[in-house]
Protein backbone atom coordinates (compact mmCIF):
# COMPACT_ATOMS: atom_id res chain seq x y z
CA UNK A 1 0.00 0.00 0.00
CA UNK A 2 1.48 3.56 -1.02
CA UNK A 3 1.74 6.33 1.33
CA UNK A 4 -1.31 8.51 -0.73
CA UNK A 5 -3.44 5.48 -0.19
CA UNK A 6 -2.84 5.10 3.51
CA UNK A 7 -3.24 9.37 3.95
CA UNK A 8 -6.55 9.04 1.39
CA UNK A 9 -9.04 5.83 2.04
CA UNK A 10 -10.69 5.84 -1.64
CA UNK A 11 -11.13 2.35 -0.79
CA UNK A 12 -14.77 3.02 0.72
CA UNK A 13 -15.70 4.91 -2.68
CA UNK A 14 -15.65 1.47 -4.53
CA UNK A 15 -19.19 -0.15 -3.99
CA UNK A 16 -17.42 -3.18 -4.42
CA UNK A 17 -15.56 -3.12 -1.16
CA UNK A 18 -18.14 -4.70 0.72
CA UNK A 19 -20.12 -6.43 -1.19
CA UNK A 20 -17.58 -9.11 -2.82
CA UNK A 21 -19.90 -10.26 -5.44
CA UNK A 22 -20.98 -6.61 -6.74
CA UNK A 23 -18.57 -6.61 -10.01
CA UNK A 24 -19.90 -10.01 -11.26
CA UNK A 25 -23.42 -8.68 -11.02
CA UNK A 26 -22.95 -5.44 -12.84
CA UNK A 27 -21.48 -6.93 -15.46
CA UNK A 28 -24.08 -9.58 -15.84
CA UNK A 29 -26.39 -7.23 -15.41
CA UNK A 30 -25.14 -4.43 -18.08
CA UNK A 31 -23.87 -7.56 -20.44
CA UNK A 32 -27.77 -9.25 -20.23
CA UNK A 33 -28.99 -5.39 -21.10
CA UNK A 34 -26.94 -4.81 -23.67
CA UNK A 35 -27.57 -8.32 -25.34
CA UNK A 36 -29.57 -7.35 -27.82
CA UNK A 37 -28.33 -4.62 -29.11
CA UNK A 38 -25.56 -6.22 -30.06
CA UNK A 39 -27.31 -9.24 -31.17
CA UNK A 40 -28.62 -6.18 -33.90
CA UNK A 41 -25.05 -4.96 -34.25
CA UNK A 42 -24.01 -8.79 -35.06
CA UNK A 43 -26.77 -9.44 -37.50
CA UNK A 44 -26.37 -5.88 -39.08
CA UNK A 45 -24.13 -5.36 -42.34
CA UNK A 46 -20.59 -4.71 -42.08
CA UNK A 47 -20.78 -0.97 -42.13
CA UNK A 48 -18.04 1.36 -43.38
CA UNK A 49 -16.68 5.01 -42.08
CA UNK A 50 -18.23 5.86 -45.39
CA UNK A 51 -20.98 3.45 -44.97
CA UNK A 52 -22.23 5.48 -41.65
CA UNK A 53 -21.29 9.08 -42.82
CA UNK A 54 -23.37 8.38 -45.93
CA UNK A 55 -26.16 7.53 -43.48
CA UNK A 56 -25.66 10.59 -41.54
CA UNK A 57 -25.74 12.53 -44.95
CA UNK A 58 -28.99 13.85 -43.71
CA UNK A 59 -27.75 15.43 -40.60
CA UNK A 60 -24.09 16.19 -41.01
CA UNK A 61 -24.26 18.71 -44.08
CA UNK A 62 -27.23 21.23 -42.60
CA UNK A 63 -25.31 21.31 -39.47
CA UNK A 64 -22.01 22.03 -41.62
CA UNK A 65 -23.82 24.29 -43.19
CA UNK A 66 -25.14 25.81 -40.55
CA UNK A 67 -21.66 25.76 -39.01
CA UNK A 68 -20.56 27.71 -41.97
CA UNK A 69 -22.71 30.63 -41.96
CA UNK A 70 -22.42 31.36 -38.32
CA UNK A 71 -18.28 31.22 -38.95
CA UNK A 72 -18.13 33.67 -41.98
CA UNK A 73 -21.51 35.91 -39.72
CA UNK A 74 -19.00 36.05 -37.00
CA UNK A 75 -15.81 37.21 -39.07
CA UNK A 76 -17.33 39.70 -41.01
CA UNK A 77 -19.09 41.09 -37.98
CA UNK A 78 -15.59 42.13 -36.56
CA UNK A 79 -13.27 45.17 -37.40
CA UNK A 80 -10.03 44.12 -38.48
CA UNK A 81 -6.83 44.47 -35.88
CA UNK A 82 -4.29 47.15 -37.51
CA UNK A 83 -1.55 44.84 -38.45
CA UNK A 84 1.93 44.91 -35.96
CA UNK A 85 4.66 46.26 -37.07
CA UNK A 86 7.55 43.78 -36.52
CA UNK A 87 10.87 44.83 -35.94
CA UNK A 88 14.23 42.81 -35.73
CA UNK A 89 15.98 43.34 -33.00
CA UNK A 90 19.27 43.72 -35.02
CA UNK A 91 17.43 46.86 -37.18
CA UNK A 92 16.90 48.64 -33.88
CA UNK A 93 20.34 48.38 -32.70
CA UNK A 94 21.50 49.57 -36.29
CA UNK A 95 19.36 52.62 -36.55
CA UNK A 96 19.80 56.02 -34.04
CA UNK A 97 17.29 55.63 -31.49
CA UNK A 98 19.14 59.50 -29.94
CA UNK A 99 20.29 57.28 -27.27
CA UNK A 100 17.54 56.56 -25.49
CA UNK A 101 16.65 54.02 -22.78
CA UNK A 102 15.26 50.76 -24.35
CA UNK A 103 11.76 51.46 -22.03
CA UNK A 104 11.06 54.83 -22.94
CA UNK A 105 11.78 53.40 -26.80
CA UNK A 106 9.65 50.31 -26.36
CA UNK A 107 6.68 53.12 -23.92
CA UNK A 108 7.04 55.35 -27.00
CA UNK A 109 7.89 57.94 -24.35
CA UNK A 110 10.91 59.25 -26.83
CA UNK A 111 8.41 60.22 -29.72
CA UNK A 112 9.17 56.42 -30.97
CA UNK A 113 6.23 53.39 -32.03
CA UNK A 114 6.50 50.64 -29.68
CA UNK A 115 7.92 48.00 -31.10
CA UNK A 116 7.38 44.17 -30.70
CA UNK A 117 10.99 42.44 -31.15
CA UNK A 118 11.27 39.34 -33.45
CA UNK A 119 14.38 37.58 -32.47
CA UNK A 120 15.93 34.83 -34.76
CA UNK A 121 16.11 32.08 -33.29
CA UNK A 122 19.25 30.92 -35.63
CA UNK A 123 20.94 33.72 -33.90
CA UNK A 124 20.97 32.20 -30.56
Amino acid sequence: MSDFEKRVPLGILDPGSRDPGFWLRFHSRVMGEAQSELARRKMADDLSVVDVLFAWRRALVPMALLAAALAGILIIGHEPQPPVQLVALEEVLAEDLNLLPIHSVLSGEGGSQAALFAMAEEGF
